[in-house]
């Protein structure tokens, strides 16, 4: 057993704290706090551990609002104060961006979600007996729940009514208002969501963005002030911040690797000018469907996965230099490595996070950009 102290929460969650000078994880921690930890991983930088015991509680501990705290995995921040949950993402972001970036920037502003009842997509499993639930905490077994107070009510539904999905042992579940349209059974059918006034049109089979309740916020920033010639929404996936950009530009790119998600978007951002590629943003840069020229689009949109920009369209970024550029992140730590590689050609104007993803570490951060003029 090792005794520690927890210096502060890094991406990913975890507590970091100090053991004869080596850093150590720690699961299910706050900064502050003095806690006894056994050794689960030793690396020659670091150690990765497990709680035993809290010793000295942070202030902000609370007691965990779910049953299943600390077996699922699909939570890990069950265990801190919601209110303190936005202030360590906001310090976590602020870190990789100085640490992975190079960009000394304030603690960005955070718009906070309902802490509960929020998430509208879900990622649901089936055990060996047939029960549904989560993937375990750190481990691949699947976790049987009856509840899940951080979705929406139609989602935690399917636990105690399992839907008949065939013989999947996962799927996808979309809180589409009071029901739930699950993978396996309602493939077929065309949802709707309403943001800002604007509908659109999905599958259950496509990403989409999991809290509707934020999601018109984050259009709202996202698209604020472009207008223009022409303009790209790259890994567009069924078309959201193109639909809004449509009206604002003669000309939008819709660019996405998914046909079925590119079906949606032709239908979303419809237009007679508009264009729409179904290639990976990589396979439209060296297809020549991407402008090479610098300045020919008013306005890029990027929302990458967590893997974030692959170097070709950091690279490719930083040639055409869009007027403005707008990065839509899931993942702080790619969010600052693309920055590093950006902020040679644009001007990093502002940075908002929403948190989309409440009793998690997990935060969404957009960034607003601006071609520089001494490029």
């Amino acid at each position: 057993m090792t005794e520690l102290s927890i210096v502060r929460l890094v991406a990913g969650g975890d507590g970091l704290g100090f053991a004869d000078g080596k850093a150590v994880f720690v699961p299910g921690t706050l900064p502050g706090e003095r806690v006894r930890v056994s050794i689960s991983r030793a690396r020659r930088d670091f150690d990765q551990a497990v709680l035993r015991e809290v010793v000295t509680p942070s202030p902000h501990r609370v007691a965990p609002g779910c049953r299943y705290a600390g077996v699922c995995g699909g939570c890990d921040w069950l265990h801190i104060a919601y209110e303190e949950q936005l202030r360590q993402k906001a310090a976590i972001v602020a870190e990789a961006l100085r640490r992975t970036g190079g960009i000394e920037r304030p603690e960005p502003p955070i718009e906070p979600s309902r802490p509960w009842g929020s998430r509208s997509r879900a990622q649901v499993h089936r055990d060996p007996e047939g029960r549904l639930g989560y993937m375990g905490a750190r481990s691949n077994r699947v976790v049987a729940v009856e509840s899940c107070p951080i979705a929406a009510p139609a989602i935690e539904r399917l636990f105690v009514e399992p839907p008949p999905v065939g013989p999947r042992d996962r799927f996808t579940a979309f809180a589409d208002g009071d029901h739930a349209a699950v993978e396996g059974r309602d493939d077929e059918r065309d949802l709707a969501v309403e943001v800002n006034g604007r509908r659109i049109l999905l599958s259950v089979g496509c990403f989409f963005q999991a809290n509707l309740g934020l999601l018109g916020k984050l259009v709202d920033w996202a698209t604020a002030g472009l207008a223009g010639t022409a303009a790209a929404d790259l890994y567009c996936g069924v078309g959201l911040f193109g639909s809004f950009l449509a009206p604002a530009f003669s000309r939008v790119t819709f660019v996405e690797s998914s046909a079925m998600s590119l079906s949606y978007a032709r239908r979303n951002g419809s237009g007679p000018d508009h264009q729409f590629y179904p290639l990976s943003v990589e396979q439209w840069i060296q297809s020549g469907g991407a402008p090479p020229a610098a300045g020919a689009l008013d306005a890029v949109i990027v929302d990458p996965p967590r893997a974030g920009l692959g170097a070709e369209v950091r690279q490719w970024l930083n040639r055409a230099r869009p007027r403005k550029l707008v990065y839509v992140s899931c993942n702080p730590v790619t969010l600052a490595r693309d920055l590093r590689d950006l902020v040679s050609s644009f001007t990093l104007d502002d940075l908002r996070l929403f948190d989309f993803y409440p009793q998690t570490s997990h935060v969404e951060a957009a960034a607003r950009l601006s071609a520089r003029e001494d490029a």
